[in-house]
């Protein structure tokens, strides 16, 4: 996405851990955009730190499990909106929201 808006979902960028995780624009100043990700924490940021607040089919990400409230690795199978169907190495399956996964970028 190219341009973004106050009150924008998306995936930023968070330095602690380098992942990518849910966040909304707050306010934008320039070239500056005020985040405040899902759990609580708020930072200044740039557009080159957020990504689109989707995922697609067979896209490998990282999901809260309802079960235990830890991140495993998953592959997105189904795709409803914001309401996204993840399999576990296990391969179990469950559905989620996009609010409970994440991701990394391997920059190689």
């Amino acid at each position: 996405m190219e341009y973004w808006n106050e009150g924008d979902r998306a995936f930023a960028f968070w330095d602690e851990d380098e992942y990518f995780y849910p966040a909304t624009i707050i306010k934008i100043d320039g070239d500056d955009i005020y985040i405040r990700f899902d759990s609580g924490e708020e930072e200044w940021t740039s557009a080159d730190y957020l990504e689109e607040f989707k995922v697609e089919e067979d896209e490998e990400v990282e999901c809260k499990s309802a079960r235990d409230d830890l991140y495993y690795d998953v592959v997105v199978v189904g795709v409803d909106g914001e309401r996204v169907e993840v399999e576990y190495d296990d391969e179990t399956t469950e559905w989620t929201t996009l609010n409970r996964l994440r991701f990394y970028i391997d920059e190689e």
